[in-house]
């Protein structure tokens, strides 16, 4: 039997992200933001994140729609062709105004394509009459994109807008330790360091990473110390 939530576009599974999860450092500031527009403390209902890939933006998006209460569309544009499915352009647009919260993440792969920005044109300013909160995100800022549509390219650059950063070497540090931590695992920084150097940097991945490594811990009775990591690394290599 399918939840009472869902989100609706694209279709597949999606890991279990919340706001709760969401490892601030170091954007802060955003996360900051994304919880005051869900608790309705805003000037503007509309709030636009950017920045490179790994750096949380659907995390946040998908975070934030986990949150609210009732049926909130997350759509990613760069997986979808048209914002419709099986609906008539009527419609959808009454379903998506409607919403609690809308997240459009990867936007600006819809850029360019006339049909789809006066779509988002009518239904921004419909959601901004009604003060519904609308969250988007891309990789890059919206004034820059390549929007046809010039009423389209002002409304959107109009939102408070927010850059995700990725972390630093030390950040990254701190934030898998406390992935660990919150498995209830003890990582010193010895073997967080070998990690950062001997696996993928992008915080994702080392979260999958740390699943494998909680398993095995668990399996072998055995603390997470550097021969452990490099023998559970070794495993998950294609031989």
């Amino acid at each position: 039997m399918m939840g009472k939530r869902q989100l609706i576009l694209p279709l597949g599974v999606y890991p279990p992200l919340t706001l709760e999860g969401y490892y601030p450092v170091p954007n802060a500031e955003a996360l900051c933001a994304v919880q005051n527009l869900l608790g309705g403390e805003r000037r503007n209902p509309s709030l636009y994140l950017h920045g490179s890939s790994g750096a949380g933006k659907s995390h946040l998006l998908q975070g934030a729609a986990a949150a609210v209460p009732g049926w909130v569309p997350y759509i990613d544009c760069k997986e979808v062709t048209t914002p419709f499915g099986t609906a008539t352009i009527a419609e959808a647009f009454a379903s998506l105004a409607a919403a609690p919260l809308l997240c459009l993440d990867n936007i600006d792969a819809w850029a360019g394509q006339r049909d789809k920005e006066i779509f988002c044109f009518d239904l921004y300013n419909e959601r901004m009459r009604i003060q519904k909160p609308t969250l988007f995100a891309s990789r890059q800022a919206p004034q820059i994109a390549n929007w046809v549509l010039p009423d389209w390219a002002s409304r959107v650059t109009a939102c408070l807008q927010y850059v995700l950063h990725l972390p630093n070497d030390a950040e990254r540090r701190v934030v898998l330790q406390e992935m660990a931590q919150r498995r209830g695992l003890r990582m010193g920084e010895d073997v967080a360091r070998y990690l950062l150097r001997h696996h993928l940097r992008d915080l994702g991945a080392l979260d999958r990473l740390l699943n494998r490594l909680d398993t095995r811990s668990w399996e072998c009775q055995r603390e997470l110390t550097i021969p452990f990591v490099r023998l559970c690394l070794a495993e998950g290599r294609p031989s």
